[in-house]
């Protein structure tokens, strides 16, 4: 048989930021669990510095931020399209270029769902590490290296719907890297892990099942293309 050689592009795209990854998610974790119990105040934490002290995580890569964590522990229930849910988490790179992780928990669920939170931080997290990447392909240091990977960063926070958000060639590598993360924590296959987040975005009503039908052969072929071991 063949032995299959990876390409460059394809070393870059798998596992390179896993360690980093799982850092970050474990400083965040670490910060979360310091809250139980208290229901009354808005919990914010500077990352890494209110852990460590340093002012930022730092990667080999170039890869630098802070991260800026807001959680909110509730006795109430926490709802999202008028369904009850156990928690929510919502992350995004602030104009000041600082990941910011916004959470929302009800407390009554205890540690039930901090394994599944834990696998949501990872997506999160390495989804925003791949906009952080692209931030540096546009430099004139970096773009060498990036020049067959990775699209511009796209401002697509503006974007009118979660097809056009999610169908941005920018959106596709970030998203799809994520989830490849979480993939491979919960030992499920890609193909699933898309499909569930898609099947969400039905439920909720941000997709008709023909845009996600779209979406997924755009991630799949993106996935395709980058991660050797995808079928």
């Amino acid at each position: 048989m063949k032995k299959m050689i990876k390409t460059k592009a394809q070393i870059l795209s798998e596992g390179r930021y896993d360690s980093f990854t799982r850092l970050v998610s474990g400083f965040v974790m670490k910060s979360l669990k310091e809250t139980e119990g208290y229901t009354e105040d808005t919990h914010n934490y500077d990352l890494p510095y209110d852990v460590n002290g340093e002012e930022s995580f730092e990667h080999e890569s170039g890869v630098s931020f802070e991260l800026e964590l807001i959680v909110v522990r509730t006795d109430g229930e926490v709802k999202q399209h008028g369904k009850r849910i156990p928690y929510h988490i919502n992350s995004f790179v602030s104009i000041d270029d600082v990941l910011v992780m916004e959470i929302i928990i009800d407390e009554s669920y205890g540690r039930d769902y901090y394994e599944e939170m834990f696998y949501k931080i990872n997506e999160d997290v390495r989804h925003e590490i791949e906009h952080y990447v692209q931030e540096l392909a546009n430099t004139e240091e970096y773009e060498e290296t990036y020049k067959d990977r990775q699209q511009p960063k796209q401002n697509t926070a503006d974007y009118e719907t979660v097809f056009k958000h999610h169908i941005d060639p920018s959106e596709v590598e970030a998203l799809v890297m994520g989830f490849h993360r979480r993939a491979k924590l919960e030992r499920k296959p890609l193909s699933n892990i898309m499909k569930d987040d898609l099947d969400n975005d039905i439920e909720k009503g941000n997709l008709t099942q023909e845009e996600a039908d779209i979406l997924f052969k755009s991630w799949f072929n993106y996935a395709k293309r980058r991660i050797s071991n995808f079928k």
